[in-house]
């Protein structure tokens, strides 16, 4: 196949890197031999050496060992990015067991449905969001419940606090075997490790180096790097939900391409000379895109990961000013709340390295007024666009830094194929041809969780004998194999049974300088079955009505000029905000159910 891509990357980048044969615990290992002394974690203040996460980690593990957890055992993790949700994620591969991760804040039946659908037998829980979920949890009778707390890992002063302005507030997990203080499995297996109870020595941290150690057993590593490690849910290369299952394989090759990703050397080649860099890691942990990227590919290369537990734009523009970190990995929305922070607004922003925009389409407009803002302010950066699935970690696709190509998704990383197909075909299109955009390398997870038959329609193994996915999306590449993503296939609107494509509908919508956010739906219609009606967020959502009709009037005249009739709106509604979804797109789907039921409604209203 034609892999011209490879003249494109980035000086320092290899056109082939073989994956490590490591587990992910290995690979936290191998950063903490090199790199003890160096921050992995930073919380709130809190800063946890790369010696002391692995002390953690390998604490938790001969806790969670104790408790019967261990090869093939599956435990959700319902937490925010906080450092206990880093500490398990390791621990539980280290023993061989499965990380389940959800979001922090799923209702209760959701959060049910997903222990069930994963056969889980423990829960990790923030002690906040327990007391709503506890009937539905305690309905499918786990065999542990761990409860976490934010404080467990604040200094006493910040944690006090927390304390008096919240966590007082917060009830105490009911008695019983079913329910277990974090802390105290941390100290659990702290016993475990030293052999001897806390109140038999006095410390300050816990991570006190005078604590005894009695002889640790030699590790013995329980699975494999192509074995189960982690499941993720997904929207499915079709739609449906589905969990994904993925490997430490999948894992690593991302990981360990992250120096050249943002232009760093190796960071093992010389240790004592490798920069001391940090990565805000707000995108969620449950998200492939946070849980690859913001954290593993930061442990791999001894690069601190700031965690950020709410996913909020004026959480990330704090973080910013308060720990200047040179990388950045967010969803779009998250950029355009930079651009509105008044905490920004007059910073000097030099400091940034690289800037990463992935999890939904980057809209140009916003690429070229964030690379204007940081360029007023001493960074010489641009906003690198990506590509990729939760069935392949998110990654597998980035713009270089010395040719970030606008509107394009950018090249395939080392060692990751991509190709166009003719859409329900392993056929390959011609360059410059729209098709379904197929991935191909040692990201593919390893398959769907009890659902055979919906892994065999995303993974085909193709005449070159290689496991291609089929992402579910429309794309093409050009001929120095730059990929561009242009519609997802299961998001296509029939208008008089002509297929018309949402995201070129928003995209043209969203050329307009007063738009902010546009989303393209289907809307009932007697004789052309659906029309296409249009949601649209200005950027002074205060607008006059006056102001939105003129608005109106320039998108209706530019997408007559740029669509075919099918695809032009015929009704436009303006909001101050659209629905969106745990990691910030827009939710059209919601979009689509709220369009549906008021035409219902209207319906039952004429009858």
């Amino acid at each position: 196949m034609d892999r011209s891509w490879v003249e494109h990357y980035d000086e320092g980048m290899p056109k082939e890197r073989a994956c490590p044969d490591c587990t992910i615990y290995e690979m936290l290992v191998k950063s903490a031999e090199v790199f003890p002394k160096r921050t992995a974690i930073s919380f709130e203040g809190t800063h946890i050496l790369f010696s002391e996460l692995l002390y953690e980690v390998d604490v938790l593990a001969a806790s969670f060992s104790d408790c019967n957890i261990g090869v093939g055992t599956v435990v959700t993790i319902c937490l925010p990015n906080i450092p206990q949700a880093v500490i398990a994620i390791y621990a539980l591969n280290k023993i061989g067991a499965i990380a389940n991760m959800v979001h922090p804040k799923t209702p209760a039946e959701e959060l049910k449905h997903c222990m069930k659908q994963a056969g889980s037998e423990c829960l990790m829980i923030l002690d906040a969001f327990l007391p709503s979920r506890r009937e539905a949890i305690e309905s499918i009778e786990p065999g542990l419940v761990i409860v976490c707390k934010i404080g467990d890992y604040l200094s006493g002063i910040k944690s006090a606090a927390f304390y008096f302005s919240k966590g007082r507030k917060i009830p105490k997990i009911p008695r019983g075997p079913l329910y277990m203080y974090y802390d105290n499995l941390i100290r659990h297996g702290d016993h475990l490790r030293t052999g001897v109870l806390e109140d038999d020595y006095d410390w300050d941290s816990p991570f006190d180096d005078q604590k005894p150690e009695k002889e640790q057993t030699p590790y013995v590593r329980p699975i494999g790097p192509d074995d189960p490690a982690i499941y993720l849910h997904s929207g499915g290369t079709t739609g449906s939900p589905k969990v994904a299952i993925i490997t430490s394989t999948n894992m690593n090759l991302p990981a360990v391409l992250g120096p050249q990703i943002v232009q760093a050397p190796d960071p093992f080649a010389n240790p004592e000379n490798f920069p001391k860099l940090a990565m805000v890691a707000i995108l969620p942990l449950f998200h492939g895109f946070g849980i690859c990227m913001c954290m593993h590919c930061m442990i791999c290369n001894a690069i601190t990961m700031i965690l950020v537990p709410q996913f909020k734009p004026d959480e990330l523009a704090r973080i910013i000013k308060k720990e200047k970190p040179q990388l950045i990995a967010a969803v779009p929305t998250l950029y355009e709340g930079m651009l509105k922070s008044e905490k920004l607004k007059n910073m000097k922003l030099d400091f940034l390295r690289a800037c990463f925009s992935g999890g939904d389409t980057l809209p140009m407009d916003l690429k070229k007024r964030f690379e204007e803002f940081v360029h007023a302010r001493g960074a010489n950066i641009s906003l690198r666009e990506g590509y990729g699935l939760t069935e392949t970690l998110t990654v597998c696709a980035v713009n270089p830094a010395e040719e970030c190509r606008a509107g394009s998704v950018g090249l395939p990383l080392p060692s990751i194929d991509m190709m166009i197909t003719r859409p329900g075909t392993d056929e390959e299109m011609p360059i410059g041809e729209k098709g379904e955009i197929c991935i191909s390398g040692p990201t593919v997870m390893y398959g769907y969780l009890h659902d055979q038959e919906a892994t065999d329609k995303a993974i085909h193994v193709h005449a070159d004998g290689k496991r291609w996915i089929h992402s579910g999306d429309l794309g093409h590449r050009d001929e120095d194999g730059f990929f561009y993503f242009d519609q997802r296939i299961k998001r296509i609107i029939k208008v008089s049974g002509v297929p018309v494509f949402p995201t070129e509908i928003e995209r043209i919508m969203m050329e307009n300088e007063d738009v902010e956010i546009a989303c393209a739906v289907a809307k009932s219609h007697p004789y052309r079955i659906h029309v296409v009606k249009a949601y649209v967020v200005l950027k002074n959502p205060d607008a006059s009505l006056e102001v939105q009709q003129k608005v109106e009037e320039t998108i209706r005249e530019n997408c007559k000029a740029k669509l075919i009739p099918y695809a032009c709106p015929v009704e436009y509604v303006f909001r101050r905000e659209l629905p969106r979804t745990k990691i910030g797109k827009v939710d059209f789907c919601a979009l689509q159910e709220e369009t549906d039921r008021q035409e219902k409604e209207e319906g039952a209203v004429d009858a």
